[in-house]
């Protein structure tokens, strides 16, 4: 005859071994629920930086913001930076490089447009902009009651805003039509986006923008973002801006340090070996360097060569006897927007060099306390941009 053992314990010993044993299967439970918990945020996580972006005002123009965790490659956002470096975060935040990217349908971008006409004439036509609760969109007046979807926004808003769409194509699988139309600052008007040909559309999606494929779609994007790559019509792993990470890189593992060390390394741009070089790459890499314009126009050297910086600095003689010495932090100070400052801190720049008695750099037989912005590096004014860039090919002007 078989025994209970249960029963040979005791009523009491019975009852409290069955407690146990419900005891432990409820911790179980809650266990698998907890890791099942983790599981899904992290999966949630990992979606987040390819979710529709949202969007919040702040300051002249609508920021983008994911929110998110630290991604995968370290990024954290520049929020993060102002713990330790309030300063430059408060500077940077009137930057036009604060202001790049923004979703068209935020309500400081589409009042720009909302509502007004801007007739570009042939051979694209008439455009009636239009906003409603979920979109900013645009038709052709007088033709058809279909409407093309504005999505993004590029620019600070400084002195324009030009619209960009992502769309499905059979052959690239996306691609990026740049609005034909861009809002100016100046006059607040609407008037034809800049370096745009004048092309006969080859469908009609591209009667209302610029097709952009590939790698200039992405460039678009990349320069206008801190991070974000164009995919399936979404722009994915998205910070928008260019901020802190965009030049400094992903500073993860520098809170890290900072947070546990009393003084941790410092987090500069690049290596201490940086050379003015390597930092004309970095701006010029959105900023255009020589590469990125034909030779001709490297030869002729148009007006219009003044819009792209690194190209002008890099042939002017004071860089090229500076031996390392110039280099485009030595006049600005990438936090600070440069209608900040003054004409005189510019030329304090000049003449710190270009002293009487100083047998290493010539001075200016003209004068050696003034001037030297407008004669040497003199504004050009783009009509069509409704704002002006100084020349930085620093030289003495023939007309001069």
């Amino acid at each position: 005859m078989q025994i209970d053992g249960l029963r040979m314990l005791g009523p009491k010993w019975e009852s409290a071994l069955k407690r146990g044993f419900i005891l432990i299967l409820l911790l179980v439970v809650i266990a698998l629920a907890v890791l099942r918990g983790g599981f899904l945020r992290t999966e949630l996580v990992a979606q987040e930086s390819s979710e529709p972006v949202e969007s919040t005002a702040s300051g002249s123009v609508a920021d983008v913001k994911v929110h998110r965790r630290q991604d995968k490659d370290g990024y954290l956002g520049r929020e993060v930076c102002r713990e330790c470096h309030a300063a430059n975060y408060e500077l940077h935040g009137m930057h036009g490089h604060a202001h790049t990217f923004a979703l068209a349908s935020d309500e400081k971008i589409a009042s720009k447009f909302a509502g007004r006409n801007f007739d570009y004439g042939e051979p694209y036509g008439n455009y009636e902009y239009d906003q409603d609760e979920e979109a900013l969109s645009v038709r052709l007046s007088g033709e058809s009651e279909e409407s093309f979807p504005l999505q993004y926004a590029l620019g600070s808003g400084h002195h324009a805003i030009t619209l960009l769409s992502l769309a499905k194509d059979a052959e690239k699988g996306t691609v990026a039509y740049e609005h034909r139309g861009s809002w100016f600052r100046d006059r607040d008007r609407l008037g034809r986006t800049p370096g745009q040909p004048l092309t006969t559309p080859e469908s009609e999606s591209e009667r209302f923008g610029m097709k952009h494929v590939d790698n200039v779609m992405q460039k678009c994007i990349y320069c206008h973002t801190t991070t974000g790559t164009v995919a399936d019509q979404k722009i994915v792993g998205l910070t928008a801006n260019v901020n802190c990470e965009k030049c400094h890189g992903p500073g993860a593992e520098h809170v890290r340090q900072a947070r546990a060390m009393k003084e941790p390394p410092p987090f500069s741009v690049g290596s201490d070996k940086w050379d003015s070089e390597s930092e004309i790459q970095l701006c010029g890499d959105c900023h255009r360097l020589p590469e990125a314009i034909t030779l001709k126009e490297l030869r002729d050297y148009p007006d219009k060569l003044a819009r792209f910086q690194p190209v002008g600095l890099l042939r002017s003689q004071c860089f090229i006897e500076s031996e390392g010495a110039l280099r485009c932090t030595t006049c600005h100070n990438p936090h600070r927007t440069i209608s900040d400052v003054s004409k005189s801190e510019h030329v304090a720049n000049c003449i710190q060099c270009h002293q009487p008695g100083k047998s290493s750099h010539v001075s200016c037989p003209v004068s050696t306390t003034e001037g030297c912005i407008k004669c040497h590096m003199p504004k050009y004014d783009f009509e069509s941009l409704g704002t002006g860039f100084h020349d930085h090919w620093i030289r003495v002007h023939p007309e001069d």
